[in-house]
């Protein structure tokens, strides 16, 4: 009778274990980091999980000096496809942009923009202080 309820569990335990293993795979950190070589003028800010989102996303954050902008821009969108960044209103912003890691599987949104700027030529970036990167990710589909 032992053996039986053995047997019979020993399925699920197994079930149990690789769905435990798969969604304790993705935590906080720097994921620019992990997926690749990162250019060092992406400063990693922190990373934080947002509770209040759906699929509650672990949220990477990265400060880009503006001088460096151009580069960081040109650096995201060859790696990871991120859209041109364009003025709307008073910043600079791109469209979310996402991506699936073929190696692990976990999806990831990117986003880079400044806060509010006078600056309406991308050639004078330079001038604006700071721009943010950050990098969403999802250990399931968002």
């Amino acid at each position: 009778m032992q053996v039986s309820k053995l047997t019979t569990l020993l399925p699920w335990l197994f079930l149990l274990g690789a769905g435990g293993a798969q969604g304790a795979g993705l935590a906080c950190g720097d994921f620019l980091s992990q997926l690749g070589k990162k250019p060092a003028y992406l400063v990693y800010q922190g990373c934080q999980q947002n509770r209040e989102r759906q699929d509650q996303p672990f949220e990477a954050r990265y400060a880009v000096d503006g001088k460096h902008a151009q580069q960081a821009e040109a650096y995201l969108r060859r790696t990871y496809g991120l859209p041109k960044l364009k003025r709307y209103c008073c910043a600079w912003d791109s469209t979310p942009h996402s991506w699936r890691d073929r190696r692990t599987g976990y999806g990831y949104v990117l986003l880079m923009a400044t806060g509010e700027t006078l600056v309406r030529r991308r050639d004078a970036w330079p001038q604006i202080e700071r721009f943010t990167v950050q990098v969403d990710g999802y250990a399931q589909d968002p």
